[in-house]
């Protein structure tokens, strides 16, 4: 189908579900505008013709035009009070226009003149109506309703954003069937029956697991370039939220964990801010925070994040030894293990728990210091580290004691973790394995801390290190 074909299709549907709801927000006192909505229906599928290679508009196109006028007709009760008659009435005729779908598709194969456009247009009225159920239904008995009949046009706007989404999708009895679900789902929602909100549950909740499947398949399957551009770094962004915001209880955790080293009055440095969620415990906490972060993506998120927020400082920056630039190996799908060690990046792809994982781009970026950054904002009480690597040359830019600090360690950044410790000889240790928040043990000496990290192996879980200053304390030049 070409763009010109899908977008008269989608013209001529959309323009009618347009109509009907002005026609429900403001319902005619007579006929008049109704039949203005029949004909303006009429005249866009008249226009749309122009992609239907048939000289005749077609059995199975009149019948789609019919369905269009019957949803018209449904969306003109979106204000209405229905009670349980009318509730049943209204069930009922939806369901006809439901189960009556096939027969514009039977009628084109049929006849032999199955087109683009007719598919299209068959698509998108069928949309028109599960919207136009949607809303009542959201009005009868809850708005979560309004979400059955959403992901069709969410699907297509997004294409216009990311036009891989807008390639075509091989054939799949799957979606004929979460269709029906769908409708069925939306008629039981609007049927006075006790058990309608459990019926359309299940139909949302196979309706986003249909669309998901299509998505992820589509982005599997997309030009790299468009990757790249688009998409990716967007769902690498929603990934990373998922991960660190919407845990049950880990904003409750950060809060308590960190209290030991921050709260009013105190500077923390977030270095790796990535989403932000440990600079959002550390304000929650009363202190204020330098976020670092130089992932495009990531840190203009975190400067909408925290507008307004004056204790908030964003460096769009990576630290190393020297101020200079560096180059970023950034994976738009995994967000989270992107560096600026080329090592790391070369160890890592061969370790497990990286099959899957892509450094797709580069992006070359300012460094400074993490010197110049107290020399800045002042000296930090609490520093953490999570740079996927690169961690002894953030702290190879420091020449002078800090309180307290923190960085990440994994079998693939042993040596950049063994390199840290090399540079705290006289701070005292402690670890928390993965996002547990919770230390290990004991605190133990820089000798025992390295001793620990001698026997990691491939298949150990990786955490983060905790160093506080001990009695004299000295960082290594």
């Amino acid at each position: 189908m070409t763009r010109n074909a899908e977008l008269r299709g989608f013209a001529v549907a959309s323009g009618l579900l347009g109509f009907a709801v002005a026609l429900a927000v403001a319902p005619p006192s007579g006929v008049a505008l109704y039949v203005v909505a029949i004909l303006s229906l009429w005249a866009g599928a008249r226009w749309g013709i122009a992609d239907h290679p048939f000289p005749d508009f077609g059995a199975a196109n009149r019948v789609t035009y019919a369905r269009g006028v019957g949803v018209a007709i449904v969306a003109s009760l979106i204000p209405a009070a229905l009670d349980d008659t009318g509730r049943i009435v209204l069930a009922v005729a939806a369901g006809l226009l439901i189960a009556v779908d096939g027969i514009d598709g039977w009628l084109a194969r049929r006849d032999g003149n199955a087109s683009a456009f007719g598919a299209r247009f068959d698509m998108e009225v069928d949309s028109a109506l599960m919207l136009v159920l949607a809303i009542i239904a959201a009005r009868l008995d809850g708005a979560w309703l309004i979400l059955l009949g959403l992901p069709r046009y969410v699907f297509v706007l997004a294409a216009y954003l990311w036009p891989f989404l807008a390639a075509p999708l091989p054939h799949s009895e799957r979606r004929r069937i979460v269709c029906v679900l769908q409708g069925f789902g939306l008629v039981a929602a609007i049927y006075p029956w006790d058990d309608a909100s459990q019926a359309a549950l299940a139909a949302l909740i196979a309706l986003l697991l249909s669309f998901a499947v299509d998505v992820i398949w589509l982005w599997r399957h997309a030009p790299s370039r468009e990757m790249e551009s688009g998409f990716a770094p967007l769902l690498g962004l929603a990934r990373s939220i998922a991960i660190y915001w919407l845990v049950p209880g880990r904003a409750a955790k950060l809060d308590g964990f960190y209290r030991r080293w921050l709260g009013p009055g105190k500077l923390g440095f977030d270095i790796g801010a990535h989403a932000g969620n440990r600079t959002a415990s550390w304000r929650r906490l009363g202190a204020a925070v330098v976020a670092v972060e130089p992932q495009p993506v990531f840190a203009d998120f975190l400067r909408r994040l925290f507008a307004g927020d004056n204790a908030v400082k964003l460096e769009r920056v990576a630290l190393g030894a020297a101020d200079g630039e560096l180059i970023l190996r950034i994976s738009d799908r995994h967000p989270t293990v992107t560096s600026g060690a080329a090592d790391f990046v070369a160890q890592a792809a061969s370790a497990p728990g990286y099959e899957n994982v892509a450094w797709n781009r580069s992006v070359t970026v300012p460094m400074t210091t993490l010197d110049a950054l107290i020399a800045r904002h002042g000296r930090p009480d609490f520093v953490k580290i999570d740079v996927e690597g690169a961690e002894a040359q953030v702290l190879a830019g420091l020449s002078q004691p800090l309180p307290a600090l923190s960085f990440e360690y994994a079998w693939a950044t042993k040596g950049a973790a063994l390199a840290c410790i090399a540079r705290l000889e006289n701070y005292r240790f402690n670890r928390s394995i993965g996002e547990s928040l919770v230390f290990a043990g004991d605190w133990i000496d820089a000798a025992a801390m390295r001793a620990f990290l001698e026997t990691l192996t491939p298949t150990d879980p990786s955490g983060d290190i905790y160093a506080e200053l001990a009695e004299h304390p000295d960082v290594r030049q």
